[in-house]
Protein backbone atom coordinates (compact mmCIF):
# COMPACT_ATOMS: atom_id res chain seq x y z
CA UNK A 1 0.00 0.00 0.00
CA UNK A 2 1.29 3.45 -0.96
CA UNK A 3 0.16 5.28 2.19
CA UNK A 4 -2.38 5.32 4.98
CA UNK A 5 -6.05 5.41 3.96
CA UNK A 6 -7.29 7.65 6.77
CA UNK A 7 -4.88 10.48 6.05
CA UNK A 8 -5.00 10.16 2.28
CA UNK A 9 -5.66 13.03 -0.09
CA UNK A 10 -9.22 13.82 -1.07
CA UNK A 11 -8.47 12.77 -4.65
CA UNK A 12 -7.01 9.43 -3.57
CA UNK A 13 -10.10 8.71 -1.48
CA UNK A 14 -12.34 9.59 -4.45
CA UNK A 15 -10.51 7.39 -6.96
CA UNK A 16 -10.27 4.52 -4.46
CA UNK A 17 -14.01 4.78 -3.74
CA UNK A 18 -15.09 5.04 -7.37
CA UNK A 19 -12.67 2.59 -9.01
CA UNK A 20 -11.24 0.57 -6.12
CA UNK A 21 -8.09 0.71 -4.05
CA UNK A 22 -6.33 -1.71 -6.41
CA UNK A 23 -6.90 0.59 -9.39
CA UNK A 24 -5.67 3.61 -7.49
CA UNK A 25 -2.55 1.73 -6.41
CA UNK A 26 -1.88 0.63 -10.01
CA UNK A 27 -2.30 4.19 -11.33
CA UNK A 28 -0.05 5.56 -8.59
CA UNK A 29 2.62 2.94 -9.36
CA UNK A 30 2.40 3.85 -13.04
CA UNK A 31 3.35 7.45 -12.22
CA UNK A 32 6.00 6.33 -9.74
CA UNK A 33 7.57 4.25 -12.51
CA UNK A 34 7.57 7.25 -14.85
CA UNK A 35 9.32 9.29 -12.17
CA UNK A 36 11.84 6.52 -11.42
CA UNK A 37 12.57 6.11 -15.16
CA UNK A 38 12.95 9.90 -15.46
CA UNK A 39 10.18 9.86 -18.07
CA UNK A 40 7.73 11.97 -16.03
CA UNK A 41 6.86 15.36 -17.48
CA UNK A 42 4.58 17.50 -15.31
CA UNK A 43 3.39 19.37 -18.41
CA UNK A 44 1.96 16.20 -19.95
CA UNK A 45 -1.42 15.59 -18.34
CA UNK A 46 -2.34 12.57 -20.46
CA UNK A 47 -1.45 8.99 -19.65
CA UNK A 48 -2.82 6.59 -22.25
CA UNK A 49 -2.41 3.49 -20.08
CA UNK A 50 -4.45 4.93 -17.20
CA UNK A 51 -6.97 6.61 -19.51
CA UNK A 52 -7.66 3.35 -21.36
CA UNK A 53 -8.02 1.38 -18.14
CA UNK A 54 -10.44 3.91 -16.66
CA UNK A 55 -12.40 4.13 -19.87
CA UNK A 56 -12.82 0.34 -20.07
CA UNK A 57 -13.92 0.22 -16.43
CA UNK A 58 -16.51 2.98 -16.84
CA UNK A 59 -17.74 2.61 -20.44
CA UNK A 60 -20.75 0.45 -19.51
CA UNK A 61 -22.01 2.76 -16.75
CA UNK A 62 -25.37 4.43 -17.30
CA UNK A 63 -25.68 8.20 -17.60
CA UNK A 64 -27.09 8.58 -14.07
CA UNK A 65 -24.08 6.76 -12.56
CA UNK A 66 -21.66 8.83 -14.63
CA UNK A 67 -23.37 12.05 -13.53
CA UNK A 68 -23.13 10.95 -9.88
CA UNK A 69 -19.44 10.25 -10.37
CA UNK A 70 -18.98 13.68 -11.94
CA UNK A 71 -20.84 15.27 -9.01
CA UNK A 72 -18.56 13.45 -6.55
CA UNK A 73 -15.55 14.67 -8.52
CA UNK A 74 -16.82 18.26 -8.48
CA UNK A 75 -17.44 18.04 -4.74
CA UNK A 76 -13.92 16.69 -4.17
CA UNK A 77 -12.38 19.44 -6.31
CA UNK A 78 -14.35 22.08 -4.41
CA UNK A 79 -13.26 20.60 -1.07
CA UNK A 80 -9.57 20.58 -2.06
CA UNK A 81 -9.88 24.19 -3.23
CA UNK A 82 -11.52 25.13 0.07
CA UNK A 83 -8.72 23.47 2.07
CA UNK A 84 -6.19 25.48 0.11
CA UNK A 85 -8.05 28.79 0.31
CA UNK A 86 -8.79 28.60 4.04
CA UNK A 87 -5.29 27.57 5.10
CA UNK A 88 -4.05 31.15 5.54
CA UNK A 89 -7.05 31.84 7.76
CA UNK A 90 -6.26 28.69 9.77
CA UNK A 91 -2.67 29.85 10.34
CA UNK A 92 -3.87 33.33 11.33
CA UNK A 93 -6.47 32.02 13.77
CA UNK A 94 -3.92 29.68 15.34
CA UNK A 95 -1.38 32.46 15.88
CA UNK A 96 -4.06 34.88 17.07
CA UNK A 97 -5.41 32.27 19.49
CA UNK A 98 -2.01 31.66 21.05
CA UNK A 99 -1.27 35.39 21.29
CA UNK A 100 -4.65 36.01 22.87
CA UNK A 101 -4.08 33.28 25.46
CA UNK A 102 -0.65 34.68 26.29
CA UNK A 103 -1.84 38.29 26.47
CA UNK A 104 -4.86 37.45 28.61
CA UNK A 105 -2.59 35.82 31.14
CA UNK A 106 -4.74 32.75 31.70
CA UNK A 107 -3.58 30.23 34.28
CA UNK A 108 -0.63 28.06 33.32
CA UNK A 109 -2.49 24.74 33.07
CA UNK A 110 -5.51 26.21 31.28
CA UNK A 111 -3.21 28.04 28.86
CA UNK A 112 -1.02 24.98 28.35
CA UNK A 113 -4.03 22.71 27.72
CA UNK A 114 -5.61 25.25 25.37
CA UNK A 115 -2.42 25.69 23.37
CA UNK A 116 -1.93 21.90 23.24
CA UNK A 117 -5.45 21.34 21.87
CA UNK A 118 -5.06 24.17 19.36
CA UNK A 119 -1.68 22.80 18.27
CA UNK A 120 -3.06 19.30 17.69
CA UNK A 121 -5.87 20.75 15.58
CA UNK A 122 -3.42 22.99 13.73
CA UNK A 123 -1.02 20.12 12.99
CA UNK A 124 -3.95 18.15 11.54
CA UNK A 125 -4.90 21.11 9.30
CA UNK A 126 -1.26 21.52 8.19
CA UNK A 127 -1.05 17.83 7.31
CA UNK A 128 -4.38 17.98 5.44
CA UNK A 129 -3.16 21.03 3.51
CA UNK A 130 0.18 19.47 2.57
CA UNK A 131 -1.32 16.12 1.53
CA UNK A 132 -3.92 17.76 -0.70
CA UNK A 133 -1.74 20.57 -2.03
CA UNK A 134 1.32 18.58 -2.98
CA UNK A 135 0.07 15.19 -4.15
CA UNK A 136 0.64 15.92 -7.83
CA UNK A 137 0.24 12.26 -8.80
CA UNK A 138 -3.31 12.21 -7.40
CA UNK A 139 -4.04 15.42 -9.31
CA UNK A 140 -2.83 13.84 -12.56
CA UNK A 141 -4.98 10.75 -11.96
CA UNK A 142 -8.02 12.94 -11.26
CA UNK A 143 -7.48 14.96 -14.45
CA UNK A 144 -7.50 11.72 -16.44
CA UNK A 145 -10.59 10.55 -14.52
CA UNK A 146 -12.38 13.79 -15.39
CA UNK A 147 -11.43 13.40 -19.07
CA UNK A 148 -12.87 9.89 -19.12
CA UNK A 149 -16.09 11.02 -17.42
CA UNK A 150 -16.41 13.99 -19.81
CA UNK A 151 -15.99 11.73 -22.83
CA UNK A 152 -18.48 9.12 -21.59
CA UNK A 153 -21.10 11.70 -20.60
CA UNK A 154 -20.66 13.42 -23.96
CA UNK A 155 -21.24 10.05 -25.66
CA UNK A 156 -24.76 10.00 -24.15
CA UNK A 157 -25.64 13.46 -25.42
CA UNK A 158 -24.74 12.67 -29.05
Amino acid sequence: MVGGRNMASVFRKLISKELGEECYEAYFRCYQKLIADKAYNHHVLENEEIYTDMYLRLKDKDLESLNKMMKSLSDAMFYVLRISKTFKITVGVYILGILLLLLLGVGFWIGFASIAVMTVAFVYKVYEFIVNKYCFIDAHIVIIYKSVLDRLILKYSV
